[in-house]
C-alpha cells in the first residue's frame, strides 16, 4: 500500500504575549491528536488533526493543524481505518512538520524558539490521544 502526505494547513492560530507582570515560572504544553475519514467510499483520503496548546513563560500559543493523506494504489478499507497507521504512523509522519512550524514561528516572532519534544505516538494512541507536559 502506497500512502503519501498530500497537504497540510494551519486552520487556527492564536498567539498572545504575556507582559512582565503575568510571566510564568515554567512552561507547559498539551497536544491532542485525532484522525478523520471521508464519508465518500470512493475517496481514498484521510486526515490527522492536531490541537497544540503551549503555555510558555512569556506567551500562549494555540494551533490547530490538519494533515491530509492519500492512499495511492488501493481502496481504503475498514480494516485500514481501524489499523495503527491512521492512529500512530500518520501522526508520526505529520508531527515533524508541526514541530518545525512552531520552532520557526516562535523564532521569526522574535522569541526564543520553542522546540517541541519528540512524541511517542504509540503511547499517545493508548492514552486517549492527549499528552500533557
Amino acid at each position: 500500500m502506497k500512502i503519501q502526505l498530500k497537504n497540510w494547513k494551519i486552520a487556527n492560530l492564536s498567539m498572545s504575549l504575556l507582559d512582565e507582570r503575568t510571566k510564568r515560572d515554567n512552561d507547559s504544553f498539551d497536544l491532542e491528536s485525532g484522525n478523520f475519514f471521508s464519508d465518500d467510499e470512493e475517496n481514498n483520503t484521510f486526515g490527522v488533526a492536531f490541537k497544540l496548546n503551549i503555555n510558555d513563560r512569556s506567551f500562549d500559543l494555540i494551533i490547530e493543524a490538519f494533515f491530509n493523506f492519500e492512499i495511492v494504489d488501493e481502496k481504503m478499507t475498514e480494516d485500514f481505518k481501524l489499523s495503527s497507521f491512521p492512529k500512530i504512523n500518520a501522526p508520526a509522519i505529520a508531527f515533524p512538520y508541526l514541530r518545525a512550524f512552531v520552532s520557526n514561528l516562535t523564532l521569526q516572532s522574535g522569541l526564543e524558539p520553542v522546540i517541541l519534544p519528540s512524541i511517542n505516538f504509540v503511547q499517545l494512541a493508548n492514552n486517549d490521544s492527549s499528552i500533557k507536559e
